[in-house]
């Protein structure tokens, strides 16, 4: 704030001793401010009164000015007083003006200068004055104004202003204690009259040689010195001033010549009284015909009160610089504010309406569900895909669409997915012409403020199904096709068993014995791998779907029955896996490779662990000493008796949907098989028939 305050003085500084005005371009220039920040201090100069601004060809030029604000006039002004504006129309007036000159507010406002009842009797037109007064510098003219049709003579102070707005005017102030006689009665009045005039005057009149010897004095000036006109007369004329004004006014009077005669000064003087009172002193120099001077005629006036209000409005004019600063900072802020805010509001609506248009052209369905059941909003999949219009939909019930078990309403839909959060089936949707598809749908219970609604995706699922069943036909020809030469194999390797079995009997040779008993292993070992693809015939052809996975390790642990070791089920019971049917027969595999081994384990423990990431299944038993024996000797056959064949078959089940399958444990204590889900491929139950 001080900061503004030292620049808006150096402006004014600026503007006073360059008369010929400056523009802004030139004041940015002599003090190295920003331009724009000259104009804002300009535009305050403007409303305070201290500045004028004049078109000069294309550019804007400003004057050192002294006007006073209108909205101040009130409080300063007590004789009658009327505003014009630039155009010369009256905008404001006191109530002395309306008493004084016998008009109503409508005979005032909005008036035109020139149709006022004021005459100028010396010649000239008061339109003249105005312009003058307009441009900065205050005009007094003597002048009569009609009153119930008399003339009544009185002296106009015209006042420069300016308003609120900033917009310049003036103010024709009516001084009525300036003559109270008619106008005409105007006889040639001799020297004694027009000196007592003077003796009625308010202002001081002196009249002195050149020497500075008094050669007349009024009675205001006799009392304002406490001396009588004899004692004054024949002296010389001081002021009683400080030393700087002595000098000033010495400097006034030397400045005034033929040419300019006349010259104005204002300075504080010692009263008699040894008051100190502001005065303002008109000197005019009076020259012979010669030229040369004749002596001096000053007129002084008491402006005490006037510095005062002076001094009061520069303070007002400060706090109110300071204050209009301090409204355009904070307006500023505001401004910034209000840009920010509407800018977000702007990339708000441009998201809501990129939501709501990839929301109605989404490739699916999509619904949302009131409290009642009852379709809010249907996208235009969802209008194309059910064959119903957008009316229609806005009408019908979520049973009506998508048909519920009988055992369920809505309200048990509601409340389950109030708990839960989401609901995701395989259904059937039902048309309006009343067919009915294959849909994949997703309900998620949503809460916006104080509204609950739900969130119903829809895929049409038809094309998928014909697919699968296409590939189960094509799947279930190959298998006739394998089932055939599996069966023709496994006759041909049951020949070739029984002629090595016969061979071997016979044979005495110790080394041929050796390979016809590898041969006979082989043989075997080709019968067990045609019989695992038997199990494994049908892996595949169905698609992968969620699956219990306590219900299916449960299932493959009781076809061991009473004789089988004490299976440890910990598994989560609604835990689901997205994988094929056949996962079922590589918990049978893993357990007969556990039991077919020399030694069976006494417990086998199944059971989970894991993260958001993925999800483990761990299959654990002890491991026999005597498998970590056969291990340490012969690896390659301790893995073929451990059915690696088996574990290959069983990985490839599990990779349909990116399940893994990991053989972990510490030899000769624990065998581990880990089977490694992944976070897209298992959830917990969340079905309404669950």
């Amino acid at each position: 704030m001080q900061e503004h305050q030292e620049e808006i003085s150096r402006i004014r500084e600026e503007l006073e001793q360059h008369p010929e005005g400056l523009s802004i371009t030139d004041i940015a220039g002599l003090l190295g401010l920003n331009r724009n920040s000259v104009a804002r201090y300009m535009d305050l100069l403007q409303i305070q009164g201290l500045a004028d601004g004049r078109k000069r060809g294309t550019s804007k030029v400003y004057y050192r000015s002294r006007r006073v604000p209108a909205d101040s006039l009130r409080e300063i002004c007590f004789q009658p007083f009327v505003t014009f504006d630039q155009d010369g129309v009256a905008t404001d007036y006191n109530p002395a003006f309306s008493r004084f000159a016998g008009l109503s507010r409508e005979q005032i406002l909005g008036r035109a200068l020139d149709t006022f009842p004021f005459r100028i009797p010396e010649g000239g037109t008061l339109q003249q004055v105005f312009r003058t007064a307009f441009k900065g510098g205050e005009q007094q003219v003597q002048a009569s104004l009609l009153i119930k049709g008399e003339e009544h003579s009185l002296r106009l102070i015209l006042v420069p202003l300016v308003f609120a707005t900033g917009k310049p005017g003036v103010a024709v102030i009516a001084d009525t204690d300036r003559g109270e006689a008619a106008v005409g009665q105007n006889p040639q009045s001799p020297f004694p009259e027009f000196q007592k005039l003077l003796d009625h005057q308010v202002e001081y009149v002196v009249r002195y040689s050149p020497e500075g010897i008094i050669l007349y004095v009024n009675e205001p000036y006799c009392r304002a010195m406490a001396r009588s006109r004899e004692d004054l007369i024949g002296r010389p004329f001081k002021h009683l001033v400080p030393g700087e004004d002595t000098e000033r006014i010495a400097a006034n009077r030397a400045r005034l010549n033929p040419k300019y005669p006349a010259g104005m000064i204002e300075f504080r003087a010692i009263m008699a009284n040894g008051e100190a009172r502001w005065q303002r002193w008109w000197d005019h120099a009076l020259f012979d015909d010669r030229g040369q001077l004749a002596g001096y005629f000053s007129c002084g006036l008491d402006i005490t009160e006037e510095v005062m209000v002076r001094g009061k409005l520069k303070k007002t004019q400060d706090m109110l610089e300071e204050t209009i600063i301090a409204r355009t900072n904070e307006l500023r802020e505001i401004n910034r504010q209000l840009y920010d805010e509407m800018t977000r509001r702007e990339t708000m609506e441009q998201q809501l309406l990129m939501t709501q248009f990839a929301m109605d052209n989404a490739a699916d369905m999509v619904f949302w569900i009131n409290r009642n059941g009852v379709v809010d909003y249907a996208n235009k999949a969802a209008v194309e895909g059910g064959g119903y219009s957008a009316v229609e939909l806005a009408a019908t019930g979520l049973g009506d669409l998508f048909p519920l078990p009988s055992a369920y309403s809505w309200n048990n839909v509601w409340d389950h997915l109030k708990r839960e959060g989401t609901i995701q089936q395989q259904i059937e949707m039902i048309k309006k012409d009343g067919t009915r598809i294959p849909v994949e749908i997703v309900l998620r219970y949503l809460a916006y403020h104080k509204s609950e609604f739900v969130c119903c995706f829809v895929r049409d699922v038809s094309e998928r199904k014909r697919m699968e069943h296409t590939l189960h036909l094509a799947n279930r020809k190959l298998n006739v096709l394998a089932s055939i030469t599996r069966h023709d194999i496994q006759n041909k390797v049951t020949v070739l068993l029984g002629y090595l079995t016969r061979a071997r009997k016979r044979e005495t040779d110790p080394e041929i014995r050796e390979y016809l008993d590898r041969q006979e292993r082989a043989a075997k070992a080709i019968r067990d791998e045609i019989s695992l693809t038997r199990d494994f015939k049908d892996l595949g052809t169905d698609s992968p779907e969620w699956l219990n996975i306590r219900d299916l390790v449960g299932a493959a642990a009781k076809r061991f029955g009473d004789s089988a070791p004490r299976f440890s089920l910990e598994l989560p019971e609604n835990l689901l896996v997205y994988a094929d049917r056949q996962i079922e027969r590589v918990f049978l595999r893993l357990f007969e490779t556990a039991l077919n081994s020399p030694s069976p384990p006494q417990s086998i423990r199944i059971f989970s662990r894991g993260d958001q990431d993925r999800i483990v299944i761990c299959v654990e038993h002890e491991d026999a000493a005597i498998m970590a024996e056969a291990t340490a000797k012969n690896p390659a056959a301790a893995e073929e008796d451990m059915g690696e064949r088996s574990l290959a078959i069983i990985r490839e089940i599990l990779s349909l949907t990116d399940i893994t399958l990991e053989k972990t444990g510490e030899p000769g204590k624990s065998v581990c098989y880990e089977i490694v889900i992944p976070a897209v491929s298992y959830r917990y139950s969340s079905r309404i028939e669950d």
